[in-house]
């Protein structure tokens, strides 16, 4: 009858430690860490959080009444970002209502809006396709992202 004794693995790979095995499994599971910053961002721009990690401005919405009219409606001013990382693509939304988010791809940092530096709503009543509404954004690693200081982003 066959022994169903095993040895232990330390007597079949004496020369090899358990951890030295591990590591390299280890450090796949990983995340590269998200470096804290303020970036100043224009439409279509990224920026590499991590080795790992982009965050890229997509696009904006402007809706908000302009500044020389009367409406019914405030209008709402959004601003779309993806993040492209090792798990996949993923997208969120920031704005004067939702000034933060923790997106799942950044493990707990956290990114927000430099209230400071939202521009104030177009004088006129529409948008045109060259308007460019640039932002700032804080990425935070020590929890909620607090208050930002006022910093612009430099005129093209």
């Amino acid at each position: 009858m066959p022994s169903r004794y095993l040895p232990p693995l330390s007597a079949v790979l004496p020369a090899f430690p358990l951890a030295a095995l591990l590591a390299p499994v280890l450090a796949g599971c990983a995340a590269a860490p998200v470096r804290d910053g303020v970036y100043p961002l224009r439409p279509e721009q990224s920026v590499a959080l991590s080795s790992e990690l982009t965050l890229t401005y997509d696009s904006f919405s402007d809706s908000r009444c302009p500044a020389n009219a009367q409406c019914i409606w405030a209008g709402r001013l959004i601003f779309r970002f993806v993040i492209d990382g090792p798990e996949g693509r993923e997208e969120f939304s920031l704005g004067p209502d939702q000034p933060a988010a923790a997106p799942a791809a950044l493990h707990g940092a956290r990114v927000a809006l430099d209230p400071g530096a939202l521009p104030p709503a177009h004088a006129s009543t529409t948008t045109r396709p060259g308007d460019v509404l640039p932002v700032t954004l804080r990425i935070s690693t020590a929890g909620a992202a607090g208050a930002l200081p006022s910093t612009h982003p430099p005129s093209p």
